[in-house]
């Protein structure tokens, strides 16, 4: 059974995935990174990036984003 942030979490994967489209649409990704994650871990990231019809790579950016951005959506 999925904890309550798992839960949050889901039900927010669309606003997250709209708010980094509309982030891109004006900036451009200039770097990359490499990291080693659990693969079970990788799995469900790309399970649950097929249920929203996007790349994985477009949610783990997403939720990278909206994390580096919580200070800024606060000061607002």
């Amino acid at each position: 059974m999925p904890n309550v942030m798992q839960q949050l979490f889901v039900m927010n994967i669309e606003s997250l995935l709209r708010e980094y489209a509309a982030y891109r649409a004006f900036n451009k990704s200039d770097c990359v990174i490499n990291m080693r994650i659990p693969r079970p871990v990788l799995d469900k990231i790309k399970e649950l990036a097929d249920a929203q019809h996007v790349p994985y790579q477009s949610l783990i950016s997403s939720v990278l984003f909206s994390l580096a951005n919580v200070d800024e959506s606060k000061k607002g």
